[in-house]
């Protein structure tokens, strides 16, 4: 399974109550997971997986997931919107099945499983976003449907500082050095594998730890 999202995603263009032209937003294409583009900043794997014939797609346009196998089916169906990267999405499904994240030269930032441990996480605060999609409606119209989701470019505020790093690569570097993972060349790339269960509950742990709630006084803080 693959991050696919989509190249005509209009996230940017509609984030937290952002208008688009009218004229742009009319002429706006549905979102088609059979036809869709991918976006390229998640690489040229994803593209390739996309394209092959028996390969199953989500349905969320912007955190739109690809998959190819007997499992297919089942990691990307539902993926409805609101549930972009956390309970009820892919991510969750692939973690309960007991999947393995490869970082194919890809670097630290690019753990996507871990946006999942951002949204289960208990901690106060998480930043939320809104946002619109084009979907495809039963007489063939685009349909823009609002949603509202985990902000996945800061979960906190702390994690949205431009030039800093986020919440996945300072998980992902924290993982790291705990030494809990394999590590090799394919080519030219430096690779990492992750046991995905293993490194959403490092990142959940993480995050409670370092900014879960304080007790208040009188509760039991052992």
């Amino acid at each position: 399974m693959g991050y696919a999202s989509w190249d005509r995603s209009p996230y940017e263009e509609t984030l937290n109550g952002a208008r688009m032209d009218e004229d742009l937003r009319r002429d706006w294409p549905a979102f088609d997971p059979r036809t869709a583009g991918t976006y390229r900043g998640f690489g040229l794997l994803n593209r390739f997986l996309a394209a092959l014939p028996a390969a199953r797609r989500s349905a969320h346009p912007d955190a739109s997931m690809v998959a190819v196998g007997p499992l297919a089916g089942t990691l990307v169906e539902p993926h409805r919107l609101g549930q972009a990267l956390g309970e009820g999405s892919p991510l969750e499904r692939f973690v309960r099945l007991g999947g393995k994240t490869l970082l194919l030269g890809a670097p630290l930032d690019a753990v996507t499983v871990l946006h999942y441990a951002e949204a289960v996480a208990d901690i106060p605060g998480k930043r939320r976003v809104s946002y619109e999609m084009p979907m495809p409606g039963p007489d063939g119209r685009t349909i823009w449907e609002a949603a509202t989701d985990f902000d996945s470019n800061g979960i906190l505020d702390c994690f949205a500082v431009e030039g800093q790093p986020d919440a996945v690569e300072t998980i992902a570097r924290a993982y790291v050095a705990t030494g809990r993972y394999r590590e090799g060349m394919v080519g030219a790339a430096r690779c990492h594998l992750f046991d995905a269960q293993d490194i959403v509950a490092f990142g959940v742990d993480w995050l409670e730890r370092q900014f879960g709630s304080v007790p208040e006084s009188g509760e039991d803080q052992t």
